[in-house]
């Protein structure tokens, strides 16, 4: 059976419309460059935005089961359930994400984390030393995903050797 949404590292996004479609365009591709090419981890960060959670509603596709309705909206999550399950499974440009915000806290849910899917981690305004562990636990950890992780650090400062978005 799949894992659950991991609880203890992330909470889901506050439910949004999406609110910048360029955003959410910049957001997806870089996600997605190093998702396809089976990069274990990334991470970068991008300034304060009010619109992040309504493109992690996008991404995670809580926007899509509200279009779809109930019970076309099971479906969809069963056929992506099924398809995740399939050896050499590659996620398409549309595929949804597991999104959420970290927990600020001890490292040890960070360490433990592997992801169910592909998935993006927004830490919102960390000190520069909790970030720079959160990124190193992270980091560390990596070899044993089997799907990759990005970290998105939303901060007024650019995250030290990491792009900025």
């Amino acid at each position: 059976m799949p894992r659950r949404f991991d609880l203890a590292l992330m909470r889901p996004p506050a439910p949004q419309p999406l609110a910048d479609p360029a955003l959410l365009a910049r957001l997806r591709a870089w996600c997605e460059a190093g998702a396809h090419a089976a990069e274990a981890f990334g991470a970068a960060s991008i300034a304060p935005h009010a619109g992040l959670d309504g493109v992690a509603c996008a991404l995670d596709g809580s926007h899509e089961l509200a279009r779809l309705g109930r019970w076309r909206g099971l479906a969809w999550r069963l056929q992506l359930l099924v398809q995740e399950q399939m050896p050499g499974h590659r996620l398409g440009p549309e595929a949804p994400w597991d999104c959420g915000w970290w927990r600020a806290g001890p490292l040890q849910a960070a360490a433990a984390f592997r992801p169910r899917r592909v998935t993006l981690l927004l830490a919102n305004e960390p000190e520069p030393a909790i970030a720079a562990a959160l990124l190193a636990t992270l980091r560390a950890a990596s070899p044993a995903y089997a799907r990759p992780l990005r970290l998105l650090v939303v901060s007024a400062l650019p995250l030290a050797g990491q792009p900025r978005l």
